[in-house]
């Protein structure tokens, strides 16, 4: 069951679909990449630029790409640039009071780690090392996550994710090797990331480890995990209907359950602070990317964004 999101510019509703109304949706910003000058020939472009690993941030004449991070509040509509972010940056995460941003900025294969504070609108660098790919705040004991740059040359499979435990410095998480794209629970003391299966040509693993516990155990298949605001909750995406779903499961791996079956590739889901609601990118009509939001409680679906192409949601 699905109806599209029809935005006035000043009535705030959701038309169809039961009377969807913008009022139930929370308040805090998506922060997402967008590229407003979007089009069928933008698409590849875009494509290239929501990929953390590439050689650059240029396209195929060596123009700097077009998108950057902008905010979406949906009750209102209202998008925004995020003030001082440009080509080349990416929204990762927000920290749990919703004020800062984690900001990965990438040069020639790494990025820089980077938050941007809503409020005050600083810009402050969260770690002088780089990072290979994601990374995610946490509130604490484990307060940040990421893959860390072990120098040119170092085998990929054997970088393993890096967690700062409170103030008494970072160390390796045990067990993961090759590991990629983490997340941090809310209590700070569980991080779920992605590792390659052992078995060629098998979709990735989804692991959980457990600060002080054993190894990280193995809980679906799948990417792109991330943890619900009280950390009860993961959203990822897998592959076993033949397109990229959004599927949900309990932060041990327990009841695991399809929520987006679109019929196209959907990905970077990501779950409301109030945890009602899922916002995910998929390229649909006219091969452009926008922003999809559905409602969990009864799978109605509807588009949040309209112009240019829109990625990588992080709410």
């Amino acid at each position: 069951m699905r109806c599209r999101a029809i935005r006035f510019v000043v009535a705030a509703l959701f038309i169809g679909c039961g009377g969807f109304s913008l009022e139930e949706v929370p308040s805090a910003p998506i922060a997402f990449l967008s590229q407003e000058q979007g089009s069928i020939s933008d698409l590849e472009e875009f494509a290239r630029a929501v990929q953390l690993v590439g050689p650059d941030d240029r396209d195929r004449e060596g123009r700097p790409t077009r998108a950057t991070i902008a905010l979406l509040v949906v009750p209102t509509g209202a998008v925004r640039p995020v003030p001082d972010a440009g080509p080349g940056h990416y929204p990762l995460d927000w920290s749990s009071d919703g004020l800062r941003l984690l900001v990965g900025r990438r040069g020639k294969h790494l990025l820089e780690l980077l938050e941007w504070n809503r409020l005050t609108g600083a810009w402050d660098r969260v770690t002088p090392r780089f990072s290979l790919g994601t990374a995610a705040f946490g509130s604490g004991p484990i307060r940040f996550a990421w893959v860390e740059f072990a120098g040119r040359g170092s085998d990929p499979a054997t970088r393993p994710i890096v967690v700062r435990v409170d103030n008494a410095g970072s160390d390796p998480l045990p067990g993961s090797a090759g590991g990629r794209d983490p997340d941090v629970s809310s209590d700070g003391r569980h991080v779920v990331f992605i590792q390659p299966h052992p078995r060629k040509g098998r979709e990735d693993r989804i692991l959980l480890a457990e600060l002080g516990g054993e190894e990280p155990r193995p809980i679906a298949r799948g990417g792109q995990p991330r943890f619900s605001h009280d950390g009860q909750w993961i959203v990822f995406v897998t592959r076993r209907r033949g397109n990229a779903d959004v599927w949900m499961m309990r932060w041990d791996g327990t009841a695991k359950r399809p929520v987006v079956t679109s019929g196209f590739d959907d990905e970077f889901p990501a779950l409301s602070p109030d945890g009602r609601f899922v916002v995910y990118a998929s390229v649909r009509e006219r091969e452009v990317s926008q922003l999809y939001m559905t409602r969990l409680e009864d799978g109605v679906e509807v588009q949040i964004t309209h112009r240019g192409q829109s990625g990588r949601p992080v709410w």
